[in-house]
């Protein structure tokens, strides 16, 4: 049943503060009634447009910005903030960038360092840190299981276990405690099956067997999934030295990055293209 709400009713049904909400209505956006009493009350079609300014809110977008946007538009001023936060976010990586660049060479020992193998041109390749999970993409031909293979042969304990694998991922990642290589991870999996298996590796603690994933499926390596134990490192097509690359629209090499990761169902379609050409 509907029915009016006090203020701390309102905001407790809402997620937000007494003080937000003083803050909504000093702002014009609400006009709560007021009880025989005096007090606050938000009647059911208060709290409709309340709920709609506490989710922008939870957006970023401005409080003097929220009104115009619910009174006129939602569509567009929703349009025009994505571009501000993308923009942001473009910032925020190059600044990181910036600010990785400037870290003495010597603050931190490379994991593991070795030549690139072909078909590279032997430049030198530095893995500084390894994350619980390391993902390595890229397009066909890039190199990717190469670099993929080179890495396990470097790194103390590791090991590649590639498409030929008799059994399943997480009984393979159970067996050892060193880093662990997977050659092309989604293989053999359909959707469903490879965003709950991303899921449970995502879920392990930081402490677990390192992982180094090879995939070009975006159920596995999704982007907008990437979280703080992750590392994406991508092999670009112009067998130019891979490079790391943050999951941020607008940060260097995400274009790429994003065009090398396709749906499950779109992957399987291009295998059997490749396989019928081969």
């Amino acid at each position: 049943m509907h029915r009016n709400l006090s203020a701390s009713q309102a905001a407790a049904a809402l997620g937000v503060s007494v003080k937000a909400l003083r803050l909504y209505e000093r702002a014009g956006l609400i006009a709560p009634g007021r009880s025989a009493a005096g007090w606050r009350i938000y009647a059911p079609d208060e709290m409709v447009r309340a709920r709609e300014i506490a989710a922008l809110r939870g957006l970023g977008v401005a409080l003097r910005e929220i009104g115009p946007m619910l009174d006129a538009d939602p569509g567009a001023g929703l349009a025009r903030h994505e571009a501000r936060l993308r923009s942001e976010a473009a910032r925020i990586a190059e600044a990181i960038g910036r600010l990785r660049a400037m870290r003495p060479a010597d603050e931190e020992e490379a994991t593991i360092a070795f030549d690139l193998p072909w078909p590279w041109g032997g430049e030198r390749f530095e893995l500084r840190g390894l994350p619980p999970i390391l993902w390595l993409t890229g397009p066909l031909g890039s190199g990717k299981t190469r670099l993929a293979m080179r890495i396990a042969e470097s790194l103390p304990s590791g090991r590649f276990v590639g498409l030929e694998r008799d059994r399943p991922i997480e009984a393979l990642i159970a067996e050892g405690e060193g880093p662990l290589v997977i050659d092309m991870v989604e293989e053999g999996l359909d959707a469903d099956e490879q965003v709950a298996l991303a899921a449970r590796l995502r879920a392990r603690p930081v402490w677990a067997r390192p992982l180094v994933l090879m995939t070009r499926s975006s159920a596995m390596l999704d982007l907008g999934m990437v979280g703080a134990g992750e590392a994406i490192i991508l092999c670009p097509a112009n067998h130019s030295p891979p490079v790391y690359v943050d999951p941020v629209p607008g940060a260097p090499g995400y274009e790429a990055l994003a065009t090398c990761l396709a749906a499950p169902e779109l992957r399987a379609r291009t295998a059997g293209v490749i396989a019928i050409r081969g």
